[in-house]
C-alpha cells in the first residue's frame, strides 16, 4: 500500500454495518470500529460518529492517518464526492458527500470510492487475488456488489462508475403479463436468501446465517433454499467466466462468512453454466481478507490519491 509509516482510515459502508479500520503499509488494521447504520437518524450524526471513531481509532493505536478513504454502494462524482447513484440501501447518502463532510471534520485528504471497486482492491493487493491478473470479486450482503479486474487492475467507466454485477438479468420470464426481470442481487442478497427460504415452505425473515444453520442441523427447506440460490450465483458467476475468462471468481461480503456451506454448492452449479475449456481454468474461492477487503481497498485508494508511492508497499 505505501510505506510502513503511512496509515490511513478505511471506512466501509455496508447497509447493516458500516466498519472502520486504522490501515498500515502493510495491510494491517491497527484498530476498527463498528457502527449499526440503522441507528444513524441523519447524515450529520453519521458523519459526527465517523470522524469521533476515526479519531478514536488513532487514539488507540497512537497513529495519525494520512488520509481516509470512503467504500460505498453506488457512484460517487470525481469532483466532491456527492453520491449520485445506487444509494438505495444507504438513503442517509442520497445527493450527499460523504468525502466532504469528513474533511470538514478531520482537514486531511478524502476520497470515495465504490464498495465493490474497493473489495476488489482489497483483494487484489492483500488477498486471493494476489498475483492473478484477471478475476472478479462479488460481495454478498445487503445487497450484491463486486469488481472486476483485468490486466491487474479495477475496471471502471471513464468516470470511475463502477460494474453493477449485482444488476445482472438472471432471469426476465413475465410473470401474469408484466416484464419482471429478476437480478443476480435479487437473488443473491439477504434478503434473496429468505425469499428463497419462505418460497419452499420456510417462515419468512430469516436471516442467510439462520437458514445456514438449519441446512447443517439437516432441515430440508433450508437445504433447498440454499441449493437454489447457489445455483443462480453459479448462474452469475459462469457468465461472467464465459465473457472474461476469469481465472478467479473471489466471493465476500458478510453471507460469504458461511464458508464451504455456500462456495460448495455454488462450485458444484457452475459447470452447469460455463464453458468447460474456459471452466478449467479458474476457481471459485472466499475473500481472503473476508470482511476487511472494503476497509483495505478504500484506505488504498486513498493513498493513491493522495500521490504516497504504493511502490514503497509489500
Amino acid at each position: 500500500m505505501s510505506d510502513a509509516t503511512a496509515v490511513a482510515v478505511g471506512i466501509d459502508v455496508g447497509g447493516t454495518t458500516i466498519k472502520l479500520g486504522l490501515i498500515d503499509g502493510n495491510g494491517g488494521v491497527l484498530a476498527r470500529r463498528r457502527i449499526a447504520y440503522a441507528s444513524m437518524a441523519s447524515f450529520e450524526r453519521l458523519a459526527d460518529a465517523l470522524a469521533a471513531d476515526a479519531r478514536a481509532m488513532e487514539r488507540d493505536a497512537r497513529r495519525r492517518a494520512s488520509c481516509l478513504g470512503v467504500a460505498a454502494p453506488g457512484h460517487a462524482l470525481a469532483g466532491d464526492g456527492r453520491m449520485v447513484n445506487g444509494t438505495a440501501n444507504v438513503p442517509l447518502l442520497r445527493h450527499r458527500s460523504l468525502a466532504a463532510a469528513l474533511r470538514e471534520r478531520l482537514a486531511i485528504p478524502i476520497g470515495t470510492v465504490n464498495d465493490g471497486i474497493a473489495a476488489a482492491l482489497g483483494e487484489l493487493r492483500f488477498g486471493a487475488g494476489r498475483g492473478l491478473e484477471r478475476f472478479v470479486v462479488v460481495t454478498l450482503g445487503t445487497g450484491v456488489g463486486g469488481g472486476v479486474v483485468i490486466g491487474g487492475r479495477a475496471v471502471t467507466g471513464a468516470d470511475g462508475e463502477p460494474p453493477e454485477i449485482g444488476a445482472m438479468v438472471l432471469d426476465a420470464r413475465i410473470d401474469a403479463g408484466i416484464d419482471a426481470p429478476r437480478t443476480l442481487e435479487e437473488f443473491a442478497c439477504a434478503a434473496g436468501f429468505a425469499a428463497a427460504y419462505r418460497s419452499q415452505g420456510g417462515e419468512s425473515g430469516l436471516s442467510p446465517e439462520a437458514i445456514f444453520a438449519r441446512a447443517a442441523s439437516g432441515e430440508a427447506m433450508a437445504s433447498r433454499a440454499v441449493e437454489a440460490t447457489c445455483r443462480r450465483i453459479a448462474q452469475g458467476l459462469g457468465t461472467l467466466v464465459n465473457i472474461l475468462n476469469l481465472e478467479a471468481c473471489i466471493v465476500g461480503g458478510g453471507i460469504a462468512e458461511a464458508g464451504e456451506a455456500l462456495l460448495g454448492p455454488v462450485r458444484r452449479h457452475l459447470p452447469d453454466f460455463t464453458w468447460p475449456y474456459l471452466l478449467s481454468r479458474t476457481r471459485v474461492e472466499r475473500a481472503a481478507t473476508g470482511s476487511d477487503a472494503g476497509i483495505l481497498g478504500a484506505a488504498l485508494s486513498a493513498l493513491r490519491s493522495s500521490g504516497i508511492p504504493e511502490a514503497a508497499a509489500s
